[in-house]
């Protein structure tokens, strides 16, 4: 039972704070944060693998001037739209854990919202110090070896593992804002995939005396877009244009329960605690509760703009959570995160009582001061609730029904895109 004093007077008992803060006609609601926390509060905890430790000293101009003579780095660029990006650097990391080398993850680029808005800092946005003692692997970023204000360009050989399969190297607007000019080398055939894919293991042989020199036998150098240099991969400085297609044995790896890099790297990827505490006020201002009071289980649903987000699967995932975990959810307590537009299609999804985020409404860009937040904010919600629904052959949707599942132990279906409103086809994925 809480109580609430108003004018030392009256006393208001509810079970629901929210409830309670009404009071002679006037209601008190919950509302957003207008400041955004400062990012780096949690650097402080540096944990087993200080970045002071991989670098030559604070940001330089350059890139190499900061690299240390004793390691060995790996890093690569991203332009594929924000989730395929963040699968494009666990295969990254994972890649490093595999041939030793400290991962340089950069930050991501705004591939899907417009270039004119500016990168995000992948330490903003994901725990870096929690990533680091969970893999016992050390993971830095670009920012912590080269100036984010820097004006040199840094003339670099990198691996193509693109130019394999499409032949032409993947570009990246990281390229621009990074100061990176880079020559391009092609991977070996041998080491080519069904479906566009290029094999993680084969990719780490090039990271050895042998198998670096094997690749280097029979091909030339891509020249730089910039400079026209031609330069073979640098050894130290390990980099590839693009490790979105890559897998250790089958194409798009991260569908399936052994994934390896979902596995060992991706479940381990976890929000940054500010963006947590962001993410939660939403939550929290959906269902009309107040800081105080704790969030309930929810189903959440990734839908895409066309599509519905299908009542047979929810209630099948509410089944589900019941049967297997003891779990009960309401009705009510779904959250729908999609892209669409038609307000006939939101009148939908009111109608049902669900609820969902209206950034416009909510004035996130605004309130934030960049177009990246209402994507990211939708991201965290997919993966908090003990249920979800999802798109199928969204990779956004899956790796937000695999969050749900490991870090919540919660279920969820993945229903085909296209489907109806009422009538969904069944199909339960872990």
């Amino acid at each position: 039972m809480l109580y609430v004093t108003s004018s030392g007077k009256h006393r208001i008992s509810s079970g629901k704070l929210s409830d309670a803060l009404h009071w002679r006609g006037q209601t008190c609601q919950p509302q957003l944060d207008d400041g955004l926390a400062d990012p780096q509060t949690v650097t402080n905890r540096e944990g087993k693998f200080p970045v002071r430790n991989f670098v030559n000293g604070p940001p330089t101009e350059t890139l190499l001037e900061n690299l240390r003579n004793d390691t060995r780095y790996i890093t690569t660029f991203t332009n594929a739209g924000w989730t395929n990006d963040v699968m494009t650097v666990a295969n990254m990391i994972y890649l490093g854990i595999i041939t030793s080398r400290v991962a340089v993850v950069p930050p991501f680029s705004p591939s899907h919202i417009g270039y004119g808005t500016g990168d995000f800092p992948f330490g903003d946005f994901f725990d870096l110090p929690r990533l680091r003692d969970a893999l016992d692997h050390p993971v830095i970023e670009w920012r912590d070896i080269k100036a984010g204000n820097s004006t040199a360009h840094d003339i670099i050989g990198c691996w193509s593992a693109f130019a394999t399969t499409e032949g032409r190297p993947r570009g990246s607007q990281l390229h621009r804002t990074l100061g990176v000019d880079v020559s391009h080398t092609r991977v070996p055939d041998n080491i080519r995939l069904p479906n566009m894919h290029v094999s993680l293991w084969g990719l780490a042989k090039l990271s050895f005396p042998e198998g670096r020199s094997e690749a280097l036998r029979d091909t030339q150098p891509i020249p730089s877009h910039s400079y026209k240099k031609s330069m073979i991969p640098d050894e130290t400085f390990m980099c590839f244009d693009m490790l979105y297609y890559t897998s250790v044995f089958d194409p798009f790896e991260w569908e399936r329960d052994y994934s390896p890099v979902w596995r060992f790297v991706g479940r381990h990827l976890r929000f940054h605690p500010n963006m947590i505490k962001l993410a939660e006020g939403y939550i929290r201002k959906a269902f009309g509760l107040f800081e105080v009071e704790p969030i309930p289980k929810f189903v959440s649903i990734h839908a895409r703009r066309g599509d519905f987000a299908w009542l047979d699967a929810v209630n099948g995932v509410r089944a589900s959570l019941k049967a297997k975990h003891g779990v009960s959810i309401s009705p009510q307590n779904v959250i729908v995160l999609s892209d669409e537009s038609d307000p006939a299609w939101w009148a939908e999804v009111e109608k049902l009582g669900w609820k969902y985020i209206d950034h416009t409404k909510e004035r996130t860009i605004e309130r934030y001061g960049s177009l990246w937040y209402p994507p990211l904010i939708d991201a965290m919600l997919q993966a908090m609730g003990t249920g979800f629904v999802g798109t199928g052959g969204s990779t956004m949707s899956l790796v937000a029904l695999r969050r749900t599942v490991a870090w919540n132990d919660g279920e969820g279906v993945m229903v085909p895109w296209g489907q109806g409103m009422y009538a969904p086809k069944k199909e339960t994925t872990s």
